[in-house]
């Protein structure tokens, strides 16, 4: 029992004193580790604070940067808004010249236009004209003995002048009072003197042709037959009758003392006034002291359709005449048209290209403030920012000056925890062997003790061995 409670002593200080090393080792391991844990800080914050330091320092070259960027761009901006300048003055020029040449150009269209409106017109009225000469020309064209004569190839009749009507020119508006002036006369053919006349007549009988009224040219004029005067609106007759030197004494003579007068009333007034006058209306009725015709409208006289042939003839002539001016003017508008369109086209080809200048600058104008302001905000950006990595800093500085003061002081403490340990271990060494020698007393005894036990157990086998001999022999003795 000794050697047990000796054993257990031992062994609970052994284990007391190596739960005192294992202390002492955690706490100097802990140390240790707490040393590391800072100095790890003091580098992190140290590496941190240099990392801060050269992040401030490239956000000072990028704003740097930005600046100088934003400053150049501004110069730009600066330099393409005075081109922009000259560029929008030349503009207002390129747009008033261009203004000039669509007016100009406009003005050629709408003069070629107007031309060539009135070249067509002009074609109408000359086809207009031409088929109306044409069928007047039909009209005209005699079938009986007059046309006869007129179309004979015969030098007999040499002296034909043609029909009488077509060789006089009437005022307009007294056709119908010549014509009925002149009475059969007006459908005559004219000759050139009284053998021409007989030279017709013959050849007509000689033909059977027909019969055909003749007026001889080259009769005096009836100077001797006084000048009669006329009321207010009325008209001598010869006097709208204009025709060829050779038959103008014989249209005065036919036409002598006939007056052109408004109405049947203003001619009845005339002849009463003076009978030897013969009144004439332009409606065609003809009233005398001793004779008068007229009535309802007839058909259109040789004479009323000959005037209307002049007329036709002369219209085809103004027509045709107005449609040759018309195509020289409209070659030459025409040339003007194709010179205006190249004028404008070339101004509008200059205010293109300006407009595309001044589109690209703008567009340059616009990349260029685009620029400034997306460097300005750089630069603000890094500016802040540069603020924000400067506090940091510091911030980081101070926590680094704060853990090295503490890590040099940690490091500058006595080294009291190693000789601890060297003492708990020297104590701990000792109690084990202590321990040790305890065990060992312990087992020595314990085999002592067996020992003891082992003999008393075989004394008291053998006792019992003898026991049991004698009293066999007891009961040996007994039987016997």
């Amino acid at each position: 029992d000794a050697a047990l409670e000796a054993r257990t002593a031992a062994e609970a200080a052994a284990k007391e004193a190596e739960r005192a090393v294992a202390t002492l080792l955690r706490g100097a391991a802990d140390r240790r580790e707490g040393l590391a844990r800072l100095a790890g800080q003091v580098a992190a914050k140290r590496s941190r604070a240099e990392a801060r330091a050269a992040e401030i320092e490239r956000l000072e070259s990028a704003a740097e940067a930005a600046r100088a960027r934003g400053e150049a761009a501004a110069r730009d901006l600066g330099v393409l808004e005075s081109e922009v300048a000259g560029v929008e003055e030349g503009e207002e020029g390129l747009d008033a010249a261009h203004e000039a040449a669509l007016e100009a150009l406009e003005a050629a269209r709408a003069v070629l236009a107007e031309l060539r409106e009135q070249l067509a017109a002009a074609r109408q009225d000359a086809v207009t004209a031409r088929a109306r000469t044409e069928t007047l020309e039909l009209s005209l064209d005699r079938k009986d003995a007059v046309g006869a004569v007129l179309a004979a190839d015969d030098a007999a009749l040499t002296e034909v002048l043609g029909t009488f009507a077509a060789l006089l020119t009437v005022e307009p508006g007294f056709e119908e009072a010549v014509a009925a002036a002149l009475g059969p006369a007006a459908d005559a053919l004219a000759v050139a003197s009284v053998g021409g006349a007989v030279d017709v007549v013959r050849w007509l009988r000689t033909d059977d042709a027909g019969r055909a009224s003749l007026v001889v040219a080259g009769a005096p004029a009836p100077a001797d037959v006084p000048g009669v005067p006329v009321p207010d609106g009325a008209v001598h007759l010869p006097d709208v009758v204009t025709t060829t030197a050779a038959l103008a004494g014989t249209v005065r003579a036919l036409l002598a003392r006939h007056v052109v007068v408004d109405d049947l009333a203003a001619a009845r007034a005339l002849v009463t006034a003076e009978p030897t006058l013969t009144a004439v209306t332009r409606a065609g009725d003809v009233l005398g002291a001793l004779r008068g015709h007229g009535g309802s409208a007839a058909a259109p006289s040789v004479l009323h359709l000959q005037a209307a042939l002049d007329a036709a003839r002369a219209a085809l002539a103004d027509a045709e005449s107005r449609e040759t001016d018309l195509v020289a003017r409209i070659e030459v508008a025409a040339a003007r048209e194709a010179e205006a369109a190249d004028v404008h086209e070339a101004a509008l080809d200059r205010l293109h290209e300006s407009d595309a200048s001044i589109a690209a600058i703008s567009e340059q104008l616009g990349h260029l403030g685009a620029g400034v302001r997306a460097a300005q905000a750089e630069a603000d950006r890094a500016t802040a920012a540069l603020e924000q990595a400067r506090t940091a800093l510091a911030a980081e500085q101070a926590e680094h000056a704060e853990l090295a003061a503490r890590l040099e002081v940690a490091e500058a403490e006595p080294a009291d925890s190693e000789e601890a340990v060297v003492e708990a271990t020297a104590a701990r060494d000792s109690a084990q062997q202590r321990a040790t020698e305890a065990r060992a007393a312990e087992t020595e005894a314990r085999l002592a003790l067996r020992t003891s036990e082992e003999r008393a157990r075989a004394l008291a086998g053998r006792a019992a061995s003898l026991d049991r001999a004698a009293a066999a022999e007891r009961q040996a003795a007994e039987k016997a």
